[in-house]
């Protein structure tokens, strides 16, 4: 990892403990209270699932406990503790997209005794406490599901732009961390029925300069490489003039934070839960 990348990653991780410690993702003392949400702005409704490798039977295997999940309960106390309530699918629907083939995932992960899980740091989603420990709501409900399956759950910090050659290369067995259902991952792997909504939101540190996607024209736009964030800047005619891409989410929102990019692109759930209103 080069030396830049590091320090951004450290601080950025530093600013997340600090806001985010014994708390259940969401918290009125963030370090990042000066930032704001552009309002009204609304880049693309989403839906997060679970991606397994292609021809994977796990994706039928997880889509059966999620459903009893959500039946049961568990879901509903694990997205009240992280104030997700409001963006859970009203009703899980199993995935159509496995067709199990060849060797069997589920024997795989059985035979070693864990699931190994490709996870970025993104609050409320997934990320580490005080002692390093990763917790949120897909952790959560990952080792709900691990439970379920007598598997220990093993989380894996992966490069998101490459998560869907971690998951090829078996570096980690699914990735679980708000991922956006796309026709990317589809393409790339066997994707979960979709358990929440997201949109992604303009984040700016200056909200009397910047009012409007048109006063960005020309300014430093960042998002998470590979993300459904930087799909949007791109796509916007305003955004994608300045835009540049960092290494993870939370370096977006460091950023913009320090000055060194006026706006970023990132998930809803991540900036209401950290970003001042």
């Amino acid at each position: 990892m080069k030396m830049k990348k590091l320090f951004a990653v450290l601080a950025a991780g530093l600013l997340l403990a600090g806001c985010l410690a014994g708390c259940g993702g969401s918290s009125n003392e963030s370090a990042y209270a000066d930032l704001t949400i552009m309002p009204g702005v609304e880049l693309g409704v989403e839906e997060y699932g679970i991606a397994f490798r292609k021809g994977s039977d796990m994706v039928a295997k997880v889509d059966a406990i999620s459903a009893e999940l959500f039946k049961d309960g568990t879901m509903d106390a694990i997205a009240e503790k992280y104030e997700q309530k409001d963006n859970m699918v009203k009703t899980f629907v199993a995935s159509t997209d496995s067709n199990p083939a060849g060797a069997s995932d589920w024997e795989y992960i059985k035979n070693k005794g864990k699931m190994i899980v490709g996870v970025t740091d993104y609050a409320p989603m997934d990320y580490q406490d005080a002692n390093g420990k990763w917790i949120g709501f897909d952790a959560e409900y990952a080792e709900a599901v691990g439970k379920k399956l007598g598997v220990a759950i093993e989380f894996l910090e992966i490069d998101w732009d490459t998560k869907a050659l971690a998951l090829e290369n078996k570096v980690i067995d699914c990735v679980w961390n708000g991922m956006t259902i796309t026709e990317e991952m589809l393409n790339a792997a066997d994707v979960s029925g979709a358990y929440m909504k997201n949109y992604q939101v303009v984040v700016v540190k200056d909200a009397e300069t910047y009012t409007s996607l048109e006063s960005l024209k020309g300014k430093v736009v960042v998002a998470e490489a590979g993300s459904a964030g930087e799909k949007a800047a791109k796509a916007d005619a305003n955004l994608s003039v300045g835009y540049k891409e960092v290494p993870a989410m939370a370096d977006a929102l460091l950023q913009v934070k320090s000055g060194a990019a006026d706006a970023c692109v990132i998930d809803f759930i991540m900036a209401e839960s950290l970003v001042g209103q």
